[in-house]
């Protein structure tokens, strides 16, 4: 435990610093560093060993995976009930036309019959048991972040890492029952509650632990602070944009995401702006020199009044500050240009922006 905890401080030391002193979350891919093509296929697999592997390389500090049943009770790593959304015939590598569910199928059966999508042939595996998925996060040396609610999953990441795992899931009776076995990390996932009350079923817990939530609108800077100050742990769970920016203003520390990155090595390509916007929008525009397979791109703006941010033609940003600020969004990319286009409404004085594409 005590190995885990120094760890995960050292990795919150390092991290680049964010407005008014708050530091960049830890940040775990979730189902693992996925991704798709503009066509919206998979690329890399979600909840797969490429997925580990990937974020890893992206310099993620852990992945969230999903633990459900066959229908002879082998754990096995997928998100949905049914194979439909991630996975295609072995024999040909067709699409399944009707809905295929886990818990109808054996194990044998799924392994034989199913492969996850994947553009690359490669990649076109059988879905992963438990242990391979974890024997994966042990090789690369990311932390493994279990959304299951099944209490045998959690044996066996403890077998396997010791307390140096993640467990996340609902109801404190339940995570005082993992509690008895194990010190490893609690996230307990809300939907509401004041602070307060929230901090209350924490003490139920003990230990390492926080909460984690898809509500944003719970993450004010006042509940944060009043959870962090205490020592507890607050994770955002896949905000969609631009509310995880917003929350790592508001100081979140743990951020479970699809697509937010903070490299922290030296960037490929990079430019920078200052506008003032008057009667009508001023806009910034960048892009790096070249394509890249696997990248990502971050823009640092400071900035008082209104802007909107799109960053690699795929997500957009809306952010206001009555007093002059600093925010930092980052995104990974695959096979496409690092790009930004910034649109300062009138105003609007954005001090500097600082846009940097980095390799992976």
């Amino acid at each position: 435990m005590r190995l885990f905890l120094t760890t995960i401080l050292a990795c919150l030391l390092t991290l680049p610093t964010l407005a008014q002193g708050k530091q960049t979350p830890t940040l775990f891919a979730h189902r693992g560093c996925w991704s798709q093509n503009e066509n919206k296929e998979f690329i890399v697999p979600e909840n797969s060993l490429p997925a580990v592997a990937m974020a890893k390389r992206m310099g993620y500090t852990g992945i969230e995976c999903d633990v459900h049943y066959t229908k002879d009770n082998v754990m096995v790593i997928l998100h949905d009930a049914t194979l439909n959304r991630t996975m295609r015939r072995a024999s040909d590598y067709s699409k399944l036309d009707k809905p295929v569910k886990l818990a109808d199928l054996t194990f044998e059966e799924l392994r034989r019959d199913y492969v996850l999508e994947s553009t690359n042939p490669e990649w076109r595996t059988p879905i992963p048991t438990l242990e391979e998925l974890l024997a994966e996060c042990k090789k690369h040396g990311i932390v493994p972040m279990l959304h299951s609610a099944l209490m045998p999953s959690y044996h066996v990441a403890q077998q396997m890492f010791g307390n140096d795992w993640i467990c996340f899931t609902g109801g404190v009776e339940h995570m005082q029952q993992v509690r008895k076995f194990s010190d490893c990390t609690i996230l307990l996932s809300i939907n509401d509650g004041t602070a307060e009350e929230n901090i209350s079923r924490l003490e139920q817990i003990g230990g390492r632990c926080g909460i984690s939530t898809m509500n944003y609108a719970l993450y004010t800077e006042e509940f944060c602070h009043a959870l962090t100050s205490r020592g507890y742990i607050v994770q955002a769970s896949i905000f969609p944009a631009p509310h995880e920016a917003i929350g790592q203003r508001n100081g979140i520390t743990y951020q479970l995401t699809d697509f937010s990155i903070m490299p922290p090595h030296r960037p490929i390509d990079k430019g920078s702006a200052k506008l003032r916007a008057t009667s009508n929008d001023a806009v910034w525009e960048w892009s790096s020199d070249k394509k890249l397979e696997c990248g990502a791109l971050t823009l640092d703006v400071e900035f008082e009044g209104e802007i909107e941010v799109v960053i690699n033609n795929d997500r957009t940003y809306t952010l206001s500050r009555t007093e002059m600020g600093r925010d930092k969004i980052g995104g990974r990319l695959f096979d496409k240009v690092a790009s930004v286009k910034l649109s300062a409404k009138p105003g609007t004085v954005v001090k500097k922006a600082s846009a940097k594409a980095y390799k992976y």
